[in-house]
């Protein structure tokens, strides 16, 4: 496509790849399109730990006003990796103190200080005793981290190494340990610190607790309104038009009615820097979900821009008629430039090629919607039924009643 809109003079490739695309948006943006109509869902996840009667998740968190960085204890750190081994991340999730304000995770990283060991492999014929090594560091400076380690008598280290000293500045750290026979082996953890999407502003935590879950849902990319959000595990329609941010604010401002939710409420475009959801509309779930329950949706949102060689445009648009509404576009623009461009082809009437160009486009557009008309009838239409019809609750043919013809 956009090498026949090269043909154009003074036209060059970003520019008919950008008018391509703004075609394409434009199109969309006009009609409603089958190829538009999508079906997805979310499914909440837990609050991090599961449930407890106190609603914290495991372990403590510290954390000082005016920082982005939040530091996990031993408990919470292993909490926090074990949440990153599968969907969702923890960087889709959010962490508040109860009764504070929600923070989004944006990364999980480490303070460079020691929170516990693993035995890897138990080793064989060492000699018993209890041991104190340093853990050293393979990849960095790290130092001043120590740790004990237990020999049993038969010669096998099971249980975990006690930290005796966390040491800084760590990497990978290492645990290097020889008393005879085969040695055992470790995994060093590092203590787990979040980044968060802002400044805490709320008061100084120092081993307090915390919660890990998730209040804000991304919609799909190119969204652009609701059809309908359906609970399927107990048969609820979500609520999606009525409640602003202002309404939850008056009606839950700490945030703490937490239950199956029933509102659906718009929150803010997701700038979070490396967020898998960048640039995606977020909403808010209230009550707050806590447990995992699945939700499915129908919206509509536009295709996504052309970028490759190997991109095609949805069914049932075509090439063409996305070209013509790009050499519109392109006309125009080539109008808007006469008088600071002598090159070839300055002369030409762009105004009466534009206008070509868009009567050609609105011919070809209509036989394409008529294509695509049934589809969207479908989708939105609603069959009149009639009582004297349909619906009677006794069957005359075969006798019995007839459970699928009642309201049908």
């Amino acid at each position: 496509m956009y090498q026949e809109l090269l043909g154009i003079p003074g036209a060059n490739l970003g520019l008919c790849q950008t008018k391509i695309n703004e075609a394409l948006a434009a199109i969309q943006n006009e009609n409603v399109w089958s190829f538009q109509l999508q079906t997805g869902g979310w499914l909440t996840p837990p609050l991090l730990g599961g449930p407890t009667l106190e609603f914290l998740s495991p372990g403590t968190i510290s954390v000082v006003p005016f920082t982005t960085t939040v530091t996990g204890d031993a408990v919470a750190t292993a909490a926090w990796l074990a949440a990153q081994t599968a969907p969702p991340l923890l960087t889709q999730q959010q962490i508040r103190v109860p009764y504070y304000s929600l923070y989004s995770i944006i990364a999980v990283g480490n303070n460079g200080t020691v929170a516990y060991a693993t035995v890897l492999t138990a080793g064989s014929g060492q000699t018993p005793g209890s041991y104190t090594v340093a853990i050293t560091d393979a990849g960095g400076s790290g130092s001043d981290a120590t740790a004990q380690i237990v020999v049993n008598t038969n010669g096998t280290v099971t249980a975990a190494p006690t930290i005796l000293t966390a040491g800084s500045n760590y990497t990978t750290p290492v645990i290097n340990f020889f008393e005879g026979g085969t040695p055992a082996t470790f995994s060093v953890t590092l203590i787990a610190t979040l980044t968060l999407h802002r400044q805490w502003m709320e008061p100084e935590q120092i081993n307090g607790g915390y919660m890990i879950y998730q209040a804000y849902y991304a919609a799909p990319p190119g969204f652009k309104r609701w059809h309908n959000i359906r609970d399927t595990t107990n048969n609820n329609a979500m609520d999606w038009w009525s409640k602003t941010q202002s309404d939850l604010a008056n009606e839950d401002a700490e945030r703490t009615d937490f239950d199956e939710p029933l509102y659906v409420v718009p929150y803010e475009m997701d700038t979070r820097t490396g967020s898998t959801t960048y640039g995606q509309m977020l909403f808010e779930l209230w009550p707050h979900p806590i447990q995992q329950l699945p939700y499915t949706f129908s919206c509509q949102c536009n295709w996504p821009a052309l970028a490759n060689p190997s991109d095609a445009v949805p069914y049932p648009l075509n090439d063409e008629i996305v070209k013509l509404r790009a050499y519109e576009m392109l006309y125009l623009w080539k109008e808007s430039q006469k008088g600071d461009e002598m090159e070839r082809g300055s002369g030409a009437n762009w105004q009466f090629l534009a206008q070509a160009a868009r009567d050609e486009y609105t011919n070809r557009l209509q036989r394409i919607r008529i294509m695509d008309r049934h589809l969207i009838d479908l989708y939105f239409s609603k069959m009149q039924r009639f009582p004297e019809a349909f619906g009677e609750p006794y069957a005359t043919v075969e006798g019995q009643l007839n459970v699928g013809g009642w309201g049908a």
